[in-house]
């Protein structure tokens, strides 16, 4: 029997682990594993504040970003349409290709659900997928445009068409966190004329999208 001197004790302890689980931010995250792609794996978990980490490797350092409140509230509210995750079915019962391991995990404290699928027919868990698929697309290129005005410059006029084109096409989610990248090329005057006025050409559009 537990001499009672360290009752207090303990039932410190056990308030204190309870407050941190509970103190443990509301976080959301998404990952899909897809070998033979590119990235072949990503995630990306976001909390309730908007602060974000991406990867493309499961044990490598995440880059850390801020995610919009619209943005956040968005998938927010669509988890909270799937409950949270908990107990939900999302895989089609469709023949489909391979398209890819998604994963949906809710996180908060100590309580934790998630769910996995290929293909889903259910419109938010295919809202939520095409959200996050579009965050990731975005942090994909700030990656490449990263690399190639630090390793390959000749490669950034190529890169610069795919970011103008996907955003053309609405294909990004947050494209306004490539400005820092885009405003680094057009201001290096040791690039090539053409990848800096591709960039700035980009900035232009970035800015006026949020006006």
């Amino acid at each position: 029997m537990m001499p009672m001197r360290w009752l207090p004790v303990c039932l410190i302890l056990l308030l204190g682990n309870l407050a941190g689980a509970e103190g443990d931010p509301a976080r959301i995250t998404y990952a899909k594993e897809f070998p033979g792609s590119q990235p072949d794996y990503v995630s990306i978990s976001v909390q309730k504040s908007g602060q974000a980490s991406y990867r493309t490797a499961p044990d490598e350092q995440p880059v850390e970003f801020h995610l919009s409140p619209e943005s956040t509230g968005e998938i927010f509210a669509i988890a909270r349409k799937l409950s949270l995750f908990q107990g939900a079915s999302l895989e089609s019962k469709r023949k489909v290709a391979q398209m890819g391991k998604k994963t949906f995990v809710f996180e908060s404290g100590a309580e934790r659900h998630a769910v996995s699928f290929n293909h889903t027919e259910d419109p938010n868990a295919a809202a939520l997928n095409t959200l996050f698929e579009g965050l990731a697309r975005t942090q994909w290129h700030r990656d490449r445009l990263e690399y190639l005005l630090r390793f390959d410059r000749l490669g950034l006029v190529k890169e610069l068409l795919l970011v103008e084109s996907d955003l053309d096409q609405r294909q990004l989610v947050e494209p306004a966190l490539l400005l820092p990248v885009l405003e680094k090329i057009r201001s290096n005057h040791s690039l090539v004329n053409v990848a800096q006025e591709r960039a700035a050409g980009i900035v232009i559009k970035l800015q006026s999208a949020t006006r």
